[in-house]
């Protein structure tokens, strides 16, 4: 079972992002995948291939996780490309995560550690990813991605982890919600410690 654990995105801000892609993939000209609004999402980690009988276990670790989180907001400004515009492999739109972000991702990393899976860095970068390009990039690549009009930062409001399974069919990937957990937040007395320690 292919899956990975995100953040979720509301319609309205699906909705935005979606009109920043259309801008992008109506100025340039290459071969790419473009991702459909419905499945607009912040990555906190890409799992692959895992026995559904992890669940369990991903599951215990989100809810871990989620009592010493309080909700939080993103916001997300500008357009990009990875690894570069030049060189680009994949679109995004995001912004630089706000340290809850940052301490959600590095406690993630450290429970999937322990469960078996590969160390990873948090990456401080929140992005939601609009395309995959198959070829040679636009030239004019850059130029667009500094075009794409964001007025003022999309902010998504942050309160739940998702685990999703991704099953890919010759239309694209199709997702559908394992299981959802609130962040909750610290009570008071654990406030005052390192939010590391708490979990």
């Amino acid at each position: 079972m292919r899956a990975f654990i995100c953040l979720p995105i509301p319609q309205r801000v699906r909705d935005e992002i979606g009109r920043i892609a259309d801008e992008v993939r109506g100025a340039t000209s290459m071969r790419a995948r473009w991702v459909p609004k419905a499945n607009y999402h912040v990555t906190v980690r890409f799992l692959g291939d895992i026995d559904p009988m992890m669940c369990v276990d991903l599951e215990r670790i989100a809810r871990k996780i989620g009592r010493c989180v309080d909700p939080f907001d993103l916001r997300l400004d500008r357009a990009g490309a990875f690894p570069s515009p030049a060189r680009a492999r994949v679109l995004w739109v995001g912004g630089d995560g706000p340290p809850p972000y940052r301490g959600l991702l590095t406690s993630m990393h450290h429970e999937l550690e322990r469960l078996g899976f590969p160390g990873e860095r948090a990456d401080g970068l929140a992005h939601v990813t609009i395309a995959r390009i198959k070829g040679r990039p636009d030239p004019t690549l850059d130029r667009w991605i500094d075009r794409a009009s964001i007025p003022e930062p999309l902010r998504v409001p942050v309160d739940r982890i998702v685990l999703m399974q991704s099953e890919l069919t010759p239309a694209g990937a199709r997702y559908a919600p394992l299981f959802e957990v609130p962040l909750v937040g610290r009570p008071a007395a654990e406030a005052e410690g390192d939010p590391a320690d708490a979990v």
